[in-house]
């Protein structure tokens, strides 16, 4: 059961995303900006992805604008559809007004997770509470002085049999000052939420963010740059196999330790039946024995692996391998992301964005 592969690749709604905004109006009127000119295409370019960098996508933006950035890759989550990161910029010479790529994010809806599932699990039932999580991560001390649902472009792909699906798009407009400017920045996603069985998932592609000086915040340049965005075919396509790869990758690894538990059950329930018929039977008890002790070396490796993961199911807790080798218990109450700080202690956090300062993510040891 593929689980990880239900909403299939993120950068696969990337249209859908251009088109939330492209029909999207402001939330709040703004004093309209001197018009922006000429504009200029430029590539996104994912540097590290594949052999060598190939252009995601292209975007036009003011012609005297520079942009910094590209797609990232995270290729240690088994959530595979968090596995690509937009992380762009585009700004003005004086750097007070910019048009920013910001990673999506797929997540179990919590209170529906299932423990087959890789993905995180995270409170955001809705845009704006995913939107206002970002804005306290990203801009924090932010004042959030509006929010406006937007209408939401349709799936671009078909819906399995058994899954309902439902979208929600909105944009949050707030307020702040950074060297003793009065800035106004608007953040808008679509968020699209799928349910099957009883487990919620929701997912963005990316969130779309413009910021200028109050007063000067051109919505219209907003969606005249976030229309323009167009992906590479040929990039999707790469995408497309890798994260297809890795998801078929998860999917066969985790039958594997399902069949391998199963075999070991079967096995410990067998050698146990044989041994209170070693009286009348023990033949076959010798027999069971030796077939126990056969698979009991072939598949040690996995017997311990289960026998950890059975230990820490009973104290509620995942293991994580530090910096050192060292292993580090963390309660799964605390979060799924583990950090270890400079210092040497350790905190964990549901924040898919809490990075301090010279502290480093711990891998879970699975």
């Amino acid at each position: 059961m593929e689980i990880c592969s239900r909403l299939g690749p993120r950068a696969l709604a990337m249209g859908a995303a251009v088109l939330l905004l492209a029909t999207a109006s402001p939330v709040q009127a703004q004093k309209p900006a001197p018009r922006a000119g000429a504009m200029r295409a430029v590539d996104i370019t994912d540097a590290h992805g594949f052999q060598q960098p190939v252009a995601a996508a292209i975007i036009e933006i003011p012609a005297s604008w520079q942009p910094r950035g590209g797609v990232q890759w995270d290729r240690r989550t088994h959530c595979v559809s968090n596995q690509l990161r937009f992380e762009w910029l585009a700004a003005s010479p004086d750097g007070s007004q910019a048009f920013e790529l910001m990673h999506g994010y797929n997540w179990q809806v919590q209170g529906t997770q299932i423990q087959m599932n890789p993905c995180p699990v995270s409170p955001f039932d809705s845009a704006r509470t995913f939107l206002t999580a970002v804005v306290q991560q990203r801009r924090p001390g932010a004042r959030i002085l509006d929010y406006r649902a937007v209408p939401s472009a349709p799936p671009t792909a078909p819906v399995p049999a058994g899954m309902r699906t439902r979208q929600d798009a909105g944009e949050l407009l707030v307020a702040y000052q950074k060297g003793g400017v009065e800035y106004r920045e608007s953040f808008k996603t679509q968020i699209n939420f799928t349910e099957m069985q009883g487990n919620v998932m929701g997912g963005t592609s990316m969130v779309f963010v413009q910021r200028a000086p109050n007063g000067q915040l051109d919505f219209a340049l907003g969606t005249r740059i976030a229309s323009s965005l167009k992906p590479n075919p040929h990039w999707m396509a790469l995408m497309k196999e890798s994260t297809g790869a890795a998801e078929r990758r998860f999917s066969s690894a985790q039958s594997r330790a399902i069949s391998n538990w199963h075999a070991g059950e079967m096995a410990r329930i067998n050698a146990k039946g044989a041994a209170d018929r070693a009286a009348i039977r023990s033949q076959t008890n010798r027999e069971i024995g030796q077939i126990y002790s056969n698979t009991n070396r072939n598949t040690q490796a996995t017997n311990d692996a289960m026998h950890r993961r059975s230990l820490e199911a009973t104290g509620e807790y995942n293991t994580y391998s530090g910096q050192g080798g060292e292993a580090v218990r963390s309660s799964i109450h605390g979060g799924d992301r583990v950090l270890q700080h400079p210092g040497g202690g350790y905190s964990s956090t549901d924040d898919p964005y809490y990075n301090p300062a010279g502290s480093r993510e711990l891998e879970r040891v699975r």
